[in-house]
């Protein structure tokens, strides 16, 4: 009988345990990111685009304007007047296994209207909080995309990397001047090449009608060649996460020269590393 009565005793007292287990386990480095993101999005709101981007930016932040420029220095040099509404909000993010380093990327809204997506690369640093130390994004479908509600989708961890962050840059450098060659000569199979099964790509301009995981789709509407120059970027102390950003260049119809920039991220997947995300922006 004392048995009977106390299963019911006992029940919830392990529900009650589970519970808060699962209140106190942390969140992954991926979903850490995500919470730092929607933090900055919700400060953008009620700060305000220059405070927002100045309280939860990293000191050595860069942005493309259009070559990489010091994020704190620009913002730090805006007012903040007559900022029009900037509403932003994760739907992809992809992390380091290290948890020092990680991607977000998601649809984008201004003044109520959606009109692309942007990008941010985020570092936690030696104080435990997450800064971003990119931001930018480029041409894609932001009307069909999730709302802010949705919870974003988490990318694969790699299951291991390189002896260390230099080493694992090296890897990624080498990776970075393959693709330069063969850009060269066709973009669409050199990047068929490196890009992963998931990968996502953002730009250039005149690609806002496509999704950011419309590969294919997006590749046929690349020039037919493409120089890349390699500028600088991080990688994570797993050495499994490396970011990069450089110079892009290629001829239009017509022969007119164009100039961009790119954000490259790489993970270290079971068959090497590959290119899970590209953001190419024209410069003008």
């Amino acid at each position: 009988m004392l048995k009977t009565m106390l299963k019911p005793v006992l029940a919830a007292g392990v529900a009650l345990t589970l519970a808060h287990a699962a209140q106190a386990a942390p969140k992954s480095p991926a979903r850490q990111v995500e919470a730092a993101e929607r933090a900055f999005a919700a400060d953008g709101l009620a700060l305000g685009i220059r405070s927002s981007f100045l309280k939860h930016m990293a000191d050595d932040a860069i942005v493309f304007g259009p070559a990489p420029v010091s994020a704190k220095a620009l913002y730090g040099g805006r007012s903040g007047e007559g900022e029009p509404k900037l509403e932003w909000w994760p739907a992809w993010v992809v992390a380091a296994r290290s948890g020092d380093l990680g991607l977000s990327i998601g649809p984008s809204a201004i003044n109520g209207k959606r009109g692309g997506w942007y990008a941010s690369i985020w570092r936690k640093d030696a104080d435990g909080r997450w800064r971003w130390i990119y931001d930018g994004g480029g041409p894609a479908d932001a009307i069909s995309a999730q709302g802010p509600e949705t919870p974003a989708m988490v990318g694969p961890v790699a299951q291991s990397g390189e002896a260390s962050p230099a080493k694992a840059f090296d890897a990624v450098r080498a990776r970075e001047a393959a693709l330069a060659e063969a850009a060269g000569q066709d973009v669409a199979e050199a990047y068929k090449a490196v890009l992963a099964q998931d990968g996502h790509i953002l730009g250039p301009r005149g690609t806002r009608a496509l999704a950011p995981n419309a590969v294919e789709a997006r590749l046929a509407l690349r020039p037919a060649t493409m120089a890349l120059t390699l500028r600088g970027g991080g990688a994570s102390k797993a050495g499994d996460f490396v970011w990069t950003h450089g110079e892009a260049q290629w001829r239009e119809a017509g022969q007119n020269s164009v100039a961009g920039h790119y954000m490259h991220v790489w993970q270290k997947r079971p068959d090497g590393w590959r290119l899970i995300f590209e953001a190419l922006i024209n410069d003008r």
